[in-house]
């Protein structure tokens, strides 16, 4: 039989029983637009990861409380707070470092006149634009003389500077944080969201002013250090500095038997790798879960169709159609089924991933759709290799069956 006749005979016969082929290439078109769709949703979440993690500088080094062996995060609430403004001056001293600034991190309600919020609130010192660079629209920013005197007075991110006061410049005026009244010295042009957090919403207080009079500590959440040569030596060097400050006994420098944390962007990119590549094989899995399921599917109503088409394969081997020629067409019709259904799940897939992403993004600013190509490719492929896979057994048996034996099924 001729490749064209095979093509032929197959699509006919996927065409004449258009139920039983929807419902054959059904579980095909699941796994492929879940595949799609699970895997673009896992890498935009690594591509926004990345892009946040990107925008904090390659030169910046980071202290933070924990065990120096933990990877990267946020502080936990149930670690001991160990990093405090004593081991920032110890950095300024003696660090190869050309800014080292000190960040407490909260939340409080803030209040101006009948408006009222709730958002973030930063202790920061005079050094924080020169490590976190941002453009001062209105007033000034936190100086040293403010973290010395834990002065009262707030610096308002820009949508929350928007949100209490509306068009009027708010320098000059007052706002309550958590009881304590402060006033209003500047106002910090767009930021955007950086690392998760929505720097526009935020409020900057002096470090000091938080410690003491909002919340009553004596640690600061993190430590952002600009380093003036190789990252990786600076690091090393914080380490040893902070070991001495810390009273820390560790000849041997290992980093399990430290109470903070030294990390920079590059581990921070590691950690994101690590992560996405473990996110995106869990979710392969689970994509793949539904392809085997769906393959099921397709060989058990192709052995159905085989059952019902007893007679003709018996009726064919009669005229003269070899084993090899039934084989063929069966098999055929299992592939262009998956590979049909393959194509419905990519546009599903593509389609259901643009849905996603747009709808992600309203939420998560700086979300962006990916697909990469490969993953289409190869969905086209699986879906075709499952059609051979699956669809070989109900084509070797319609292929065995004996013509005489087929011709008397009832």
């Amino acid at each position: 039989m001729l490749l064209s006749d095979l093509f032929q005979t197959s699509s006919e016969s996927i065409v004449r029983n258009k139920s039983r082929s929807l419902l054959t290439v059904l579980g095909i078109v699941i796994g492929i637009a879940a595949v799609i769709l699970m895997l673009s949703i896992g890498q935009g979440a690594q591509a926004y990861v990345l892009s946040q993690v990107s925008e904090l500088g390659s030169d910046l080094v980071f202290i933070e409380p924990g065990s120096g062996s933990q990877e990267g995060g946020p502080p936990s609430p149930f670690i001991e707070q160990t990093v405090t403004t004593d081991d920032v001056k110890e950095l300024r001293r003696l660090g190869p470092f050309s800014f080292v600034s000190s960040v407490l991190i909260s939340t409080a309600a803030v209040d101006a006149e009948e408006e009222s919020v709730f958002t973030d609130i930063a202790g920061v010192d005079e050094h924080q634009l020169e490590v976190f660079p941002a453009d001062i629209i209105s007033g000034r920013f936190i100086e040293n003389d403010d973290v010395e005197s834990n002065a009262r007075v707030a610096v308002l991110g820009y949508s929350i500077a928007e949100d209490l006061f509306g068009d009027q410049d708010p320098v000059g005026m007052r706002v309550t944080v958590k009881n304590l009244s402060v006033r209003v010295i500047g106002v910090l042009g767009v930021q955007g969201t950086k690392f998760f957090s929505n720097l526009d919403k935020r409020v900057y207080l002096p470090v000091s002013t938080v410690q003491r009079e909002i919340m009553g500590v004596d640690y600061v959440s993190y430590i952002a250090a600009k380093a003036m040569g190789n990252v990786e030596d600076a690091k090393d060097e914080a380490r040893a500095i902070l070991r001495d400050s810390h009273n820390l006994d560790n000849p041997e420098q290992d980093l399990a038997k430290d109470d903070f944390q030294v990390s920079s962007q590059s581990d921070a990119v590691e950690i994101v790798g690590a992560v996405g590549f473990a996110l995106t094989l869990m979710l392969s899995s689970i994509a793949a879960i539904s392809l085997v399921v769906g393959g099921i599917g397709i060989m058990n109503i192709m052995l159905v169709s085989v059952t019902e088409r007893t007679r003709e394969i018996g009726l064919r081997k009669a005229i003269g159609a070899t084993e090899r020629e039934i084989l063929q067409q069966f098999l055929l019709e299992a592939v262009l089924l998956t590979f049909a259904g393959g194509i419905i799940g990519i546009l599903l897939g593509v389609g259901g991933s643009y849905l996603a992403a747009t709808g992600i993004s309203r939420f998560v600013d700086g979300w962006s759709l990916v697909i990469p190509p490969v993953v289409v490719v190869l969905a086209a492929a699986v879906s075709t290799i499952v059609g051979i896979v699956f669809g070989y057994y109900p084509a070797k048996r319609a292929a065995r069956l004996d013509p005489i034996d087929a011709l008397r099924y009832e």
